[in-house]
């Protein structure tokens, strides 16, 4: 079920944002022009959605504290996008985003579309595997889009959201993300962040992308199953404290309409040197698994289409989709 604040309720949470000092009912309705009995019933909504107010009678009102939720109104507050996350689908819990994203995409929805939930009990990752997606956690979100390209070269979509990623939680946090070949964002060699794509499309052009972004925010060690706790890690792990999830959410948002728009404009042409600089696989020695195949060898460097150059036996081999491990 979509969740979102009555006008009434909006308004006056943006008036309390503005500062952290009380501020008297009186100068509230003449500010935003809402009743006592409206500005009572705002409160009263406002702390449904797990915000708090103090309130007295000699000073008035002032927020307290901001719920660490997903809501819609939270994530475009002040968001610096043209077309990402103008339309939000959030859902409490959800069985997978991607296959509602899929869905809502055949209906014909706006480019863009973002499909976000607190907690995922059907979460999917690459090749058929699950995404653990614990609830007000991380962030599992799907997007939609309708790029103008062949469908050979959407696989490199990953690349560039996996720069977006990296490049969101380098600014947010400091922390040093790294990018994966081909879809994965590493912290300190282990996974934060994870992306699938999932396409429709005819021969030469593609309907619709569903791109879905997994990531690891304020899981402590325990929070993770114990099949993962080796290779996963999170935000909170690495930085000791608690991370903001909308924060990360809007500039990855913003981060990656730039990259999309120029990939859209001219492929990994421009964007290229940045994921090479980010990547934990180039130059190194690694195996690479597809279907029953396996080979090793060493990776060279990142073609314009996304696809991982390889040496093995004395031959370059061009991989265009794969799992990665790297060799010691």
């Amino acid at each position: 079920m979509n969740q979102n604040l009555t006008d009434l309720s909006l308004d006056l949470l943006k008036s309390l944002k503005k500062t952290s000092d009380f501020q008297k009912i009186e100068e509230l309705i003449e500010k935003i022009h809402l009743s006592k009995s409206q500005i009572q019933k705002a409160i009263k909504e406002l702390k449904s959605f797990g915000y708090q107010i103090d309130q007295t009678k000699e000073k008035g009102i002032r927020l307290t504290f901001i719920p660490d939720r997903l809501f819609p109104f939270e994530i475009t507050g002040n968001l610096k996008t043209k077309f990402l996350g103008k339309k939000i689908y959030y859902y409490g819990k959800i069985g997978s985003t991607n296959e509602l994203g899929y869905r809502l995409a055949q209906t014909k929805v706006e480019e863009g579309t973002l499909i976000i939930t607190e907690e995922q009990t059907k979460g999917k990752g690459r090749m058929g595997r699950s995404w653990y997606s614990p609830p007000y956690l991380g962030i599992w979100m799907s997007l939609i889009l309708r790029p103008d390209i062949s469908p050979s070269k959407a696989p490199a979509l990953s690349l560039c959201a996996g720069l977006a990623l990296a490049l969101s939680i380098k600014k947010l946090t400091g922390l040093d993300a790294k990018i994966k070949w081909p879809n994965d964002c590493l912290i300190n060699k282990k996974k934060v962040g994870g992306i699938l794509l999932e396409l429709q499309a005819e021969l030469d052009r593609i309907n619709f992308v569903i791109l879905g972004l997994g990531v690891n925010i304020n899981q402590t060690q325990k929070d993770f199953p114990k099949k993962i706790k080796k290779t996963a890690t999170s935000l909170k792990i690495e930085l000791k404290k608690n991370v903001k999830r909308v924060l990360l959410l809007k500039l990855f948002l913003e981060n990656f309409e730039k990259i999309y728009s120029s990939f859209k404009e001219d492929g990994l042409t421009f964007l290229k040197k940045r994921i090479k600089d980010l990547s934990v696989v180039l130059g190194e020695n690694i195996e690479l698994s597809f279907g029953r195949k396996k080979i090793k060898g060493k990776a060279l460097d990142i073609d314009d289409d996304g696809s991982l150059l390889v040496e093995s036996k004395g031959k370059k081999i061009k991989v265009f989709a794969g799992e990665v491990t790297l060799l010691r």
